[in-house]
């Protein structure tokens, strides 16, 4: 078992930045390292919960209700996309996230989560389609978690691509927590995948199905990888106790037999190879994390190397600070601005932070530095 990290939190001090309101559309906002705004890029979006950027400088964002659309460059939304499949969308589930393919210049693919409804059972797709213009064209469905709940929650649903083009997709345990410990089916864990669907290479395999990178996840909702290729995802609790994992080939991260807060004390269930959270909040405050971003971007020197996340119970963007050896050395609240639930978090090509709030009145943010 990895060491135990629970000792950095004692020892860290929550930051908050000193904010003051321009006169312009911005929020300005002011730290001890930086100045920077709160930018708003595209606002009258429903739910939004997934972006991605397309080649062209546009942004493909995805809003919970089952619609798809794209942002131009001066911020105008576009109408619906077509040809989605049907797609489920009550209290919690819908259309999640995309991600549009590395090589879109040349294959115009993208892929999309989103919840699937019969009856009462539930369950999550991950789907691949042709974008041409404003259409979904040879919609394809790659992955099925198979597994059907009646509960409307816990889909996890953050799809990465890693460097050897392979689809990183973390799946919740549809809130029917025995799943994140049984190695028969997929939920609860952090899969690998080929575009076409098929179980990416070097999976772990065994006894696990072979789709499984990583289990013994609750609802990963944030997800990224660093410039070595490692992958990063967030983790809800069960009351509290929200994690932050560095997802390692084969391992078992613990949901529900090993988990911190609501009363799940660290260290009372005994036995078990399970991983360490690489941070956590321990029992209090719950944060429900979601999204997840490394920062490489060259504006906030400070910020390079650092972890990023939003809270949907919050209402925050995190920044949880690292030293140069890669430990947690305390955490800053970069948004706290009442935006709502922040969703996601995604460096965009142009080097800058951008953030979705999970509101009927959503929309799309940027942090801009002001010199």
């Amino acid at each position: 078992m990895k060491p135990r990290r629970l000792a950095i939190l004692a020892a860290l001090t929550t930051l908050t930045p000193v904010t003051c309101w321009a006169q312009d559309a911005s929020n300005k906002i002011v730290t001890s390292e930086h100045t920077y705004a709160l930018t708003k890029v595209a606002d009258g979006l429903e739910n939004p919960w997934g972006l991605d950027w397309l080649p062209n400088k546009q942004i493909l964002v995805t809003e919970r209700a089952g619609r798809m659309r794209i942002v131009s460059p001066d911020g105008k939304v576009s109408e619906p996309l077509t040809g989605l499949p049907e797609i489920t969308s009550e209290s919690r589930d819908g259309l999640l996230d995309v991600a549009v393919s590395p090589a879109f210049a040349k294959d115009k693919a993208i892929f999309f989560a989103y919840s699937k409804k019969d009856g009462k059972s539930r369950w999550l797709e991950v789907a691949s389609a042709h974008l041409e213009g404003s259409a979904l064209k040879d919609v394809k469905t790659i992955f099925s978690s198979g597994v059907k709940v009646e509960k409307d929650q816990g889909f996890g649903s953050r799809i990465r691509f890693d460097r050897d083009g392979n689809l990183v997709i973390s799946v919740g345990d549809h809130a029917a927590k025995d799943n994140a410990q049984n190695p028969s089916n997929a939920l609860g864990s952090i899969i690998r995948i080929k575009p076409d669907g098929t179980p990416a290479n070097k999976n772990p395999g065994g006894k696990l199905h072979p789709a499984i990178f990583a289990y013994g996840f609750k609802n990963p909702q944030g997800l990224t990888i660093d410039p070595k290729g490692n992958i990063w995802a967030v983790d809800h609790g069960g009351m509290g106790g929200d994690e932050i994992n560095r997802v390692e080939k084969g391992k078992n991260y613990g949901w529900p037999t090993r988990a911190f807060g609501g009363g799940n004390a660290p260290g009372a269930e005994k036995g078990g190879d399970f991983v360490e959270p690489f941070f956590t909040w321990g029992a209090s405050p719950v944060m429900a994390p979601s999204g997840l971003e490394i920062y490489t971007g060259k504006d906030f020197p400070n910020w390079t190397g650092d972890l990023f996340t939003g809270s949907l119970t919050q209402g925050t963007l995190v920044r949880v600070m690292l030293s140069k050896s890669g430990s947690v050395i305390g955490t800053e609240n970069i948004i706290d601005t009442k935006l709502g639930r922040i969703r996601e978090v995604r460096q965009g090509p142009d080097g800058h932070l951008y953030v979705l709030n999970d509101e009927s009145k959503g929309g799309i943010y940027r942090i801009d530095p002001v010199k």
